[in-house]
């Protein structure tokens, strides 16, 4: 029996040997520059079963490259409602984004609240506070760390300050609306290793991060005491509403500021990654993007040759038509895309002759949200 323990310690120990443990070192600070990349049609990368001593290759990853600037909490434009914050992130650069409140000690890097567009995409600024905060990273970070996280979020606004087409689409008649997000999340790490993103290798701890998240939104309907808040989530008919449970891998350094890789997978057994967001090295292949909360396209790279990235950004949820123009101006790509927010799609332009050509994205309304130029070459 004791050679069986001594047996069983010693390979326990062999596992942790070489595993880095991640401390509030790593946490942003005020003054720091996060560069990120994302791509969201990702190709040639897996996730493996958990374990340590782990190889993972990302290097095929290609993404639009944004930056954002971690500033003190006191130069935020809401900073008086979130007092207890002392960082903040900007998200875009004029009237139309969003703030991010931090707060950071020695043992949690967490979310204190949100002031922006709303996370339902339903076309309103909202002010969210978290209580209690909602913790992204923790110190220490070691393998086999196991954490349970729950919150809420409730915002209530005037039916008068939704856009006309989603009121449109409801049975009634509400005095005003209200945003109900509910999440239960686990955090797993579970493995230990090597991770090569383009332009580096990193010693990283994994972490499985598990979601259960239901999206509603309710509308108070009645008069005085008889006014009651009745679920309208179904007549909206949005996909980003209603319960989903959301599967992350996140690869973490000891040293960098940004997150090495960040993969969301399909919810089934086989865990397809469907988008990565990873550390931007300023890779050559990379575009470099500053986020200014303008919806934008970009196709990448550009030139071309037998594939083409296209990458939509802070587009407002709905359906969209791409379409690619030779210089004649006749349509040779007509692609129908559901999107919210950013997203990522592959398309093949092997039959188009090399030469220059323009994109452009058109919203269901027929509006054309951007023009640019593709350049088609041959080898």
């Amino acid at each position: 029996m004791k050679k069986t323990l001594l047996f069983i310690f010693i390979l326990f120990g062999f596992q942790l040997m070489g595993q880095i443990t991640v401390t509030s070192a790593s946490f942003p600070t005020a003054g720091d520059t996060l560069r990120t990349a994302l791509d969201g049609a990702p190709e040639g990368i897996s996730i493996t079963a958990p374990g340590g001593d782990q190889v993972w290759d990302f290097s095929s990853l290609q993404g639009v490259t944004t930056e954002v600037l971690v500033r003190p909490a006191s130069e935020g434009v809401n900073a008086d409602l979130f007092p207890n914050a002392n960082l903040y992130l900007p998200v875009g650069e004029d009237e139309m984004g969003g703030e991010t409140y931090i707060t950071t000690n020695a043992d949690a890097y967490q979310l204190s609240g949100y002031v922006g567009p709303d996370p339902a995409n339903l076309g309103v600024n909202v002010r969210v506070p978290f209580s209690p905060p909602i913790i992204e990273r923790r110190s220490p970070m070691n393998f086999f760390d196991v954490n349970n996280t729950t919150y809420a979020i409730l915002v209530a606004f005037p039916t008068d300050s939704l856009p006309g087409e989603i009121t449109n689409d409801l049975p009634i008649v509400p005095d005003s609306v209200r945003l109900r997000v509910a999440s239960v999340r686990t955090d797993v790490v579970d493995g230990w290793g090597t991770l090569t993103i383009p332009g580096g290798t990193y010693e990283v701890l994994r972490e499985k991060r598990t979601e259960i998240r239901e999206t509603v939104v309710e509308a108070r309907v009645g008069i005085g005491p008889f006014a009651t808040w009745v679920d309208v989530t179904e007549f909206l008919g949005s996909d980003f509403l209603g319960p989903d449970t959301l599967t992350t891998y996140i690869f973490v350094n000891d040293q960098e500021k940004e997150n090495i890789a960040e993969v969301t997978v399909t919810n089934d057994a086989a865990e397809t990654p469907i988008a990565v967001t990873y550390k931007s090295n300023n890779v050559i292949t990379n575009v470099s993007y500053v986020n200014t909360g303008r919806a934008d396209i970009f196709a990448y790279p550009n030139p071309a040759i037998n594939n083409v990235r296209i990458n939509f950004l802070n587009i407002t949820p709905g359906n969209y038509t791409f379409r690619i123009f030779n210089i004649l101006g006749k349509e040779v790509v007509n692609k129908n895309y559901q999107i919210n927010g950013n997203r990522t799609v592959g398309i093949n332009i092997d039959t188009l002759q090399k030469g220059t050509y323009l994109y452009n994205l058109m919203d269901a309304r027929g509006k054309v949200l951007k023009t640019k130029r593709l350049m088609v070459i041959r080898p």
